[in-house]
Formats: C-alpha cells, structure tokens, sequence
C-alpha cells in the first residue's frame, strides 16, 4: 500500500520561503549587540595597553635620571638632559646620552612630569594618563600605590 500526498495540502507549502522582517530585525540587534560588545572590550584593552607602555617608558626614565647623576653627580635638570648634552657641562662631564631617542610624549600625547628630590635620591616621573588631569585615579604610576 503506497500512500500519496499531495503537496499542495501540506499546511505552509503555500507560503513563501523566506525571512520575515521580524526574523532580520532580530539577527541584526543580535550582530548590533555583539559588535558594541566586542568594540567596548577593544577600547579597555587599548587603555589597558597604553597605561602599560606608559609605565614602562617612566621606568626607563628613571633608571636613565639614576644612571646621569651616577656620572655628572646630581640629577638632571629636566627630562630632555638625557638626552643632549645640558648646557654648563664638556660632554666628557656629561657621559651621555642616556636614551637613544629624545624624550616621546605620554602614550596620549601629553608631556611627562618629572622630579627628583638629591637628598632622599627619589626620582618621580609621572603621566597624567588619559584624562590630562594630575593627581586622578588614571595617573600612571597611580598616585595611590606610592
């Protein structure tokens, strides 16, 4: 016994195959979703990444500022001294330079400060981090840690 079915009187054979526009709507605030998502996890990575090249650019700097007042006796008056040779000193006197390249600005785009203290030998460099502002949460170092 063979049973035949007639296509036609299938339910639904009579619709056309397709998406509807709720279907698109709803993979498209899918996709919309995970690509907020994934650009939100992108940019933290990126500040993440730019706090740590900062940090290891300041310490590259100081171990510099600790290697010129090993030669000269006394730190440096100012970040570019590493660099070229200050004025007031032959370049024997001087021994430098220190870096290979002149002093870069922060990872966003804003100048270093810098300190030293002869007395205590503390040499303090700092980047005011993504917000410009000094003395914030985003500074690097942070101000909290020490």
């Amino acid at each position: 016994m063979r049973i035949r079915r007639n296509d036609k009187s299938v339910a639904g054979s009579n619709r056309n195959s397709g998406f509807t526009l709720l279907e698109l709507l709803l993979v498209m605030a899918i996709l919309v979703v995970l690509a907020s998502l994934s650009t939100f996890a992108i940019l933290n990575l990126q500040q993440t990444s730019l706090q740590k090249t900062a940090f290891m650019e300041i310490e590259t700097l100081k171990k510099a500022c600790k290697m010129y007042k090993l030669n000269v006796g006394a730190f440096p008056q100012k970040l570019d001294d590493l660099h070229s040779n200050p004025t007031g000193l032959t370049r024997a006197q001087w021994g430098g330079p220190y870096l290979e390249k002149a002093i870069q600005a922060d990872p966003w785009q804003r100048q270093y400060t810098y300190s030293a203290d002869p007395n205590s030998g503390i040499v303090t460099i700092r980047s005011a981090g993504p917000d410009g502002q000094a003395d914030t949460e985003d500074d690097v170092p942070d101000p909290q840690a020490g």
